[in-house]
């Protein structure tokens, strides 16, 4: 009996040492902390936001792996990448080759076709906006430091689509960070079109942008949250494998009816950060 017990208390702890080496070691980001106090519930909406680009084979198919499992574990409706490279981006072209669970709605820029709205259906009965701002070629001019009739245009477009968006929640998706309004080195054209930018989208009631290039706000009201998608861009060339982990990875987003809740998974299946937004007029309820 006692030899029973003994086997039993060693297996038991064999089994606990073999799940901390596998979260710690291989990652698992399916291990979520409830300390955001979010409650997950079956009218989610679950989806992910990934940097595209060039990567090494192996890590492109390591990350779509992981891509794979997280969607396959939340199933997640759809994909959003912030590649300027739109369908022709190497990620999204080798996605359904590397897994056929990928065969999702891929939602990402268009070359030639300016800024854009899809509207996703959610499970709780409303909709959400994702609208594409083509923020690449505006920051150039707007780096040029002259406010032409081009900034003007691209602007009145961008407040044309947001004022026709009618969703539950409006994410705007930007390649570049146009929210640096209180960089002293940048122009004062480039600081009064990054205001217009934010003033634009907190008018229009935009919950969150997603940007790949870094996401520093000039915002102080904290009208709405600004998340960098994890990606290559300052690891290109890097030697460092655990540096490369940290800095490449994915975004899972899950959206309820008054919660919108970003998880930063990086190449290793760790979460590396929680963000949550509490939909305005929707806490107590």
């Amino acid at each position: 009996m006692n030899k029973s017990s003994w086997g039993c208390t060693i297996f038991i702890q064999l089994s606990l040492c073999l799940v901390v080496y596998v979260s710690l070691h291989l990652g698992h980001p399916f291990f979520f902390s409830s300390n955001d106090g979010d409650s997950a519930g079956a009218l989610d909406l679950h989806f992910i936001s990934v940097s595209g680009g060039f990567r090494p084979p192996q890590r492109q198919t390591r990350l779509l792996r992981l891509m794979e499992r997280v969607a396959e574990t939340y199933k997640a409706r759809f994909v959003v990448s912030t590649s300027e490279h739109g369908e022709e981006d190497p990620l999204l072209q080798n996605a359904t080759r590397v897994s056929s669970k990928l065969k999702l709605p891929w939602y990402t820029t268009k070359k030639g076709s300016g800024n854009f709205r899809e509207q996703i259906k959610s499970p709780f009965g409303g909709s959400l906006d994702v609208i594409f701002v083509e923020t690449g070629s505006l920051q150039q001019e707007v780096l040029g430091g002259a406010l032409n009739g081009s900034v003007i245009s691209q602007l009145k477009e961008i407040t044309r689509i947001l004022k026709a968006a009618d969703g539950d929640w409006r994410i705007v998706v930007g390649s570049d960070p146009l929210l640096a309004s209180t960089l002293t080195k940048e122009p004062e054209e480039a600081k009064g079109v990054a205001r217009t930018f934010h003033q634009i989208m907190t008018k229009y009631g935009v919950n969150l942008y997603i940007s790949e290039k870094g996401c520093t706000s000039g915002a102080s009201d904290n009208s709405f949250s600004c998340i960098t998608v994890p990606n290559t861009s300052e690891n290109q060339g890097s030697t460092n494998d655990s540096k490369s982990e940290m800095g490449d990875g994915f975004l899972l987003h899950r959206v309820s009816f008054s919660e919108f809740v970003t998880y930063t998974i990086n190449l290793s299946g760790q979460v590396m950060d929680t963000r949550l937004v509490k939909q305005k007029g929707k806490e107590t309820i």
